[in-house]
C-alpha cells in the first residue's frame, strides 16, 4: 500500500470533512485523513493506486488547492 501527502488550502473541519465525502465516493477503496493542526494542512491517502489525478482534479473543481508532498 502506497502512502500520498499532500499540502492543501482546507481550512476548517467541515472542508475536510466535504472534501473527504467526496474522494471518498469516487475512490472508495482508499484510507484519507487530514491534518489540520499542520501548518501545511495535510492530506494523507493509503492507496493501492495511482490516484494524485483524481485528488488534484476533485480539490480544483471544488475551489481548493493541493500539492502532492
Amino acid at each position: 500500500m502506497n502512502i500520498e501527502i499532500y499540502k492543501t488550502s482546507v481550512e476548517t473541519r467541515d472542508q475536510a470533512t466535504y472534501l473527504l465525502r467526496l474522494l471518498q465516493q469516487r475512490i472508495s477503496d482508499c484510507v484519507m485523513n487530514f491534518d489540520l493542526e499542520d501548518c501545511d494542512r495535510i492530506l494523507r491517502i493509503e492507496s493501492n493506486r495511482d490516484i494524485s489525478e483524481i485528488v488534484s482534479g476533485m480539490f480544483v473543481k471544488h475551489g481548493f488547492q493541493c500539492q502532492k508532498l
